[in-house]
C-alpha cells in the first residue's frame, strides 16, 4: 500500500498530464480548423499526395464548408427539368401547333383565291380550340410542366398580335382602317404592358406576384377578341364562302368589329386593375 501522500502526489501528477493532453489537442483542432476556414486546402492537399484525409480533418472541413441551401433548394424545387430539359407531350405539341399556326396564316393570307379567307378563319379556330385544349389536358393528365407554362402565354401572344396586324393591312370590307387599328394598338399595347407587369412581380415575389393572378374580365377579353379575330379573318373577302348574303355578311362583321371593340374595352378595365393592385408595391 502507497502511502496517502504519495498516492496524492501521483493523482496530482495523472491529472496534470491529463490536462495538458487535452490542451494541446484542444490547440491542434484550433489551428486545423483555422487552416481550414481560411484557405480550405486540406482536402486537395491530401490528394495531391494521393493520401485519404483523416476522420478529423473530413469532420473539419465539411464543418467549415459553406452551406448553399438557397441554390441547392431552388434547384430541388425546379424538379427534373432543370437537369433534362423540356420533354414533348400532348399539352405541349398542341402548343407548338398554336405556334406553328402563326407563319402558316400569314402566308396564306396574302394569297389569293376564294378559299383564302375560309382557311385562314378555319386555321385560327383551330389554334384557338388548342388554347383550351391544352391547359385541360395538362390539368386532366397531370402534365403540367414548366415549358408549357412559359409557352403557352407566348403563344397566345404571338397568335393574336399576328391576326391583328394582318386585318390591319387587310380590313374586311365595309370596315374602315381605324376601326381595326384603334382596338388593335389597345389590345398589343394592353399586352405589353401587362407581359412587362408580371415579369417584374415574379423577380419581386411574394404579395406582389399575387397581385397580378388572372382576373374574369382578363378571361372574357380573350374570349371577344378570339370570337372578333375569327370573324373578322373569314371576312377578309366577304361571307360569300358560307352562303350568305350581301347584307347578313356585312351585319356579320359588324358584330365581329364590336366584338372587337369590346375587346379592347375589357383589356382596359383588366389592365387597370392590374395596375390598382400593384402600384402600391412600387416606390
Amino acid at each position: 500500500m502507497l502511502p496517502q501522500s504519495a498516492l496524492a502526489s501521483r493523482n496530482a501528477v495523472n491529472y496534470t498530464f491529463t490536462s495538458s493532453c487535452r490542451t494541446g489537442l484542444a490547440k491542434k483542432t484550433s489551428r486545423a480548423s483555422s487552416r481550414i476556414r481560411s484557405s480550405g486546402s486540406c482536402i486537395g492537399h491530401c490528394t495531391s499526395r494521393h493520401r485519404k484525409p483523416g476522420a478529423l480533418s473530413r469532420f473539419l472541413f465539411r464543418m467549415a464548408a459553406p452551406r448553399h441551401t438557397v441554390f441547392a433548394s431552388s434547384v430541388d424545387s425546379a424538379g427534373p427539368e432543370a437537369r433534362d430539359g423540356p420533354t414533348l407531350n400532348i399539352p405541349t405539341a398542341l402548343t407548338l401547333i398554336r405556334v406553328a399556326a402563326v407563319p402558316l396564316v400569314t402566308i396564306i393570307f396574302f394569297m389569293r383565291g376564294a378559299w383564302v379567307a375560309p382557311s385562314c378563319c378555319t386555321i385560327f379556330i383551330c389554334a384557338a380550340i388548342t388554347d383550351w385544349a391544352d391547359g385541360f389536358l395538362a390539368r386532366k393528365l397531370r402534365l403540367v410542366s414548366s415549358f408549357g407554362a412559359f409557352l403557352d402565354p407566348v403563344a397566345d401572344k404571338l397568335m393574336v398580335a399576328a391576326a391583328l396586324v394582318l386585318l390591319c393591312v387587310h380590313a374586311p370590307p365595309d370596315v374602315g382602317g381605324a376601326s381595326i387599328a384603334i382596338p388593335a394598338t389597345i389590345i398589343i399595347g394592353r399586352e405589353i404592358t401587362i407581359s412587362a407587369l408580371r415579369e417584374w412581380a415574379a423577380s419581386a415575389g411574394g404579395d406582389v406576384h399575387d397581385a397580378v393572378a388572372v382576373n374574369s374580365f382578363g378571361k372574357w377579353k380573350t374570349a371577344t377578341q378570339l370570337v372578333a379575330i375569327s370573324i373578322l379573318l373569314g371576312a377578309r373577302d366577304g361571307f360569300a364562302w358560307l352562303g350568305l348574303s350581301k347584307d347578313a355578311g356585312m351585319l356579320l362583321t359588324k358584330a365581329g368589329s364590336c366584338c372587337l371593340w369590346i375587346s379592347a374595352g375589357l383589356a382596359l378595365l383588366s389592365m387597370g386593375i392590374y395596375m390598382s393592385g400593384i402600384l402600391k408595391y412600387m416606390s
